[in-house]
């Protein structure tokens, strides 16, 4: 019986919660932090990846992407993993993490409008990466 009004008890206090209480305070801007692993080709440079990267990052997440606040690229400069390649981008809410990510998609399109190119730019991209990697997605702390 005692387990019974335990029970009962517990759900009474979580159904008279509302989604407020579980919902995070308003903090900063929204960082999607993606760590690429690369690979090293034989037929690839530093200074065309560095390139394509830049490019890429330009025309998908650059300053025609109205969802952006800043997007940045950093890859492993000094430590025992040379691996790393991370990119940031800055967006001002949660809901611009989706739109954001949408746009770059339109905004790759419009880049390299034939499918060939995607696939060529891909491609010669694609080469430095293993395909492993790991997303997060950060708030900015915001002192009250």
């Amino acid at each position: 019986m005692r387990t019974t009004l335990a029970i009962l008890f517990m759900f009474i206090v979580f159904i008279s919660m509302n989604n407020s209480t579980f919902a995070q305070s308003a903090q900063g801007n929204v960082f999607v932090v993606t760590n690429f692993e690369r690979a090293f080709p034989d037929d690839g440079s530093t200074s065309e990846m560095d390139s394509l990267a830049v490019l890429i990052l330009n025309k998908t997440f650059g300053k025609d992407n109205e969802y952006v606040v800043s997007s940045k690229i950093m890859r492993h400069w000094w430590g025992n993993d040379n691996r790393d390649f991370i990119q940031v981008i800055e967006v001002k809410s949660w809901d611009d993490v989706v739109k954001a990510n949408q746009r770059s998609g339109e905004l790759f399109e419009k880049a390299w409008p034939n499918k060939a190119d995607r696939d060529a730019i891909n491609k010669a991209y694609g080469k430095y990466f293993t395909g492993k990697h790991s997303d997060e997605i950060y708030s900015q702390v915001v002192a009250p």
